[in-house]
């Protein structure tokens, strides 16, 4: 495999989105290790990869997620310290505009990514590979080799216990809208 013209084909087409999904989960420092080994692995066993199984992407999301799952303690340590400090995003434009709505828009960031922390770890993956990644459902049940029914049930659950958990910590007169889609 060594100078495999498929291996440098599938590291050039998704080394980048590999690389932010996995950004996303444990932090810069530790993501180009993981995508490393991703894609050690990745290339390892391009012979046995099964286009009818799903998309290269999916595969790669699905070999990082198993590597992630090793470091789930420090997700959710990060996700914790995160909600206690917020986003540090700086507001086009003028700051003091809207300053209600982003005020309330960091509160609820915390809140979010708290009640994230307290999700059991494959929930959590399946929610990060929706929501952040923005893969398709069936995407996601391939990645996370699971059915799509499965899928399907889980985010359903999911939103349930992420609404409860963020309405009980929301105080009274503060905004109500996570997850209203149902």
């Amino acid at each position: 495999m060594r100078n495999d013209p498929r291996a440098a084909g599938l590291y050039t087409l998704h080394v980048d989105a590999l690389h932010a999904y996995v950004a996303r989960r444990v932090g810069r420092d530790l993501a180009a290790d993981v995508v490393a080994e991703a894609f050690r692995i990745a290339i390892e066993d391009l012979d046995h990869y099964d286009t009818a199984r799903g998309s290269q992407q999916a595969w790669l999301f699905g070999i990082a997620t198993n590597l992630l799952r090793r470091h789930w303690r420090t997700e959710a340590r990060r996700l914790a310290a995160m909600s206690r400090f917020g986003t540090t995003r700086v507001p086009d434009g003028d700051p003091l505009l809207r300053i209600d709505e982003q005020t309330d828009a960091n509160a609820d960031l915390g809140r979010v990514l708290a009640a994230m922390a307290e999700l059991d770890v494959e929930d959590r993956d399946l929610l990060v590979l929706i929501a952040w990644e923005g893969c398709s459902y069936r995407d996601a049940a391939r990645a996370l080799g699971i059915p799509l029914g499965t899928v399907r049930s889980r985010l359903h659950r999911i939103r349930r216990t992420l609404r409860t958990a963020i309405r009980q910590s929301t105080p009274t007169g503060t905004s109500e809208r996570f997850f209203d889609d149902e």
